[in-house]
C-alpha cells in the first residue's frame, strides 16, 4: 500500500511539473573536449578539464610545435638535433612558469594550422606572424616582438635594390619558403618578379648568397640574423620595412583560462625584462 502511494505521489508531481512548464535536463548544450568527463564502460569517470592550461599542468609537459627553420626564432641544430633560438628559450621559461617540461614537436608552416586544430601540440611558436586569417581559426596571444618584411640581398646589390619597385620585376629572382606570410606578401607584391618557392627555408640565404637568387623577402630580424653571420648578404630596408607586423604565440581559441595565463606571462615577461634579453641574446 505504501509503495502504491509513493508510485502515485511521485506521478502527480511530475504531472505537475510538465504542467508547469519546467523539464529537467542537462544544463551543458554545448560540448567541451576539456569540462567533459568522458565515462568508461566498466569504470569511473575520467578526469576532467576546465581548460587546457589545467589538462598540460596535470599532465606535467607542455607540447610546443615549431618549424625549426626560422631564425633566429626556431632552428633546429642537425649537429645535436636539438632547438634552439629565441622562441625555444621562451617556451623554456614559459614551462617553468606552469612547473612543467617543454617538449618540442616538428611541424612546417603549410600544416601548422591544422597541426594546432588537430591537437598535436598545445601552443604553436616560433616567428608566427600575428593576423587576422590566423585569428579566425586560432588564437593569437599579444605581440611580444615587432618587425616589418624586408629584402634579403646580396651585399655588392644594396644601391641596387632599394624599393618594393626595384624588385618587382621579371629579371629578378625571389626565393621564398611555402606557406607562411612571406609567401602571402611576394604572390601579392611582387606578381612581375621571377619567384621560386623553395621547400626548405634555411637553404634560401645560401642560394641568394651564391648567386642563384637576387632576393628573399622575410622578416626584418631574420634578414639581420643571416646578414650577421655572411659578410656576403645585406638586410636591405630594416629601417623602413614594405609592412609593420608582430609575432605571437598561437593556441586553439574559445579557452579563456588558458589565453588569459599567456596573456598574462607575456605581460610579466615584458615588465621583467626578459623579452628584451631575449632580444639581446639572439638579435644584437
Amino acid at each position: 500500500m505504501k509503495n502504491w502511494k509513493k508510485v502515485l505521489i511521485a506521478g502527480v508531481v511530475g504531472v505537475s511539473l510538465l504542467g508547469t512548464g519546467f523539464v529537467v535536463k542537462e544544463t551543458l548544450t554545448v560540448p567541451s573536449v576539456y569540462a567533459e568527463a568522458k565515462v568508461k564502460p566498466d569504470g569511473p569517470a575520467l578526469k576532467k578539464y576546465d581548460s587546457q592550461l589545467d589538462q598540460i599542468i596535470d599532465r606535467g609537459y607542455i607540447r610546443v610545435g615549431m618549424t625549426g627553420d626560422y631564425k633566429p626564432f626556431t632552428y633546429l641544430n642537425p649537429a645535436t638535433n636539438e632547438y634552439e633560438g629565441y622562441d625555444v628559450d621562451a617556451m623554456k621559461q614559459f614551462a617553468q612558469s606552469l612547473g612543467v617540461e617543454v617538449r618540442f614537436v616538428q611541424t612546417s608552416w603549410p600544416t601548422m594550422m591544422n597541426d594546432l586544430l588537430a591537437n598535436k601540440f598545445d601552443i604553436a611558436v616560433g616567428g608566427v606572424t600575428r593576423n587576422t586569417d590566423r585569428q579566425k581559426k586560432a588564437y593569437v596571444a599579444e605581440g611580444y616582438i615587432q618587425f616589418g618584411k624586408a629584402p634579403l640581398i646580396r651585399a655588392e646589390d644594396k644601391d641596387k635594390y632599394t624599393s618594393l619597385e626595384d624588385i618587382n620585376k621579371p629579371t629578378v629572382r625571389i626565393g621564398v619558403n611555402p606557406g607562411g606570410t612571406n609567401e602571402v606578401f611576394v604572390r601579392q607584391y611582387l606578381k612581375n618578379a621571377n619567384v621560386t618557392v623553395v621547400q626548405n627555408n634555411l637553404d634560401i640565404p645560401h642560394l641568394v648568397a651564391d648567386g642563384t637568387y637576387d632576393v628573399m623577402i622575410t622578416d626584418t630580424v631574420e634578414a639581420m640574423t643571416y646578414a650577421k653571420a655572411d659578410s656576403r648578404l645585406f638586410a636591405a630596408l630594416t629601417e623602413k620595412p614594405f609592412t609593420k607586423s608582430e609575432k605571437g604565440y598561437m593556441i586553439p581559441r574559445g579557452d579563456f583560462i588558458y589565453a588569459s595565463y599567456l596573456e598574462m606571462w607575456i605581460d610579466e615577461m615584458k615588465l621583467q625584462g626578459k623579452f628584451d634579453a631575449l632580444y639581446k641574446k639572439w638579435l644584437e
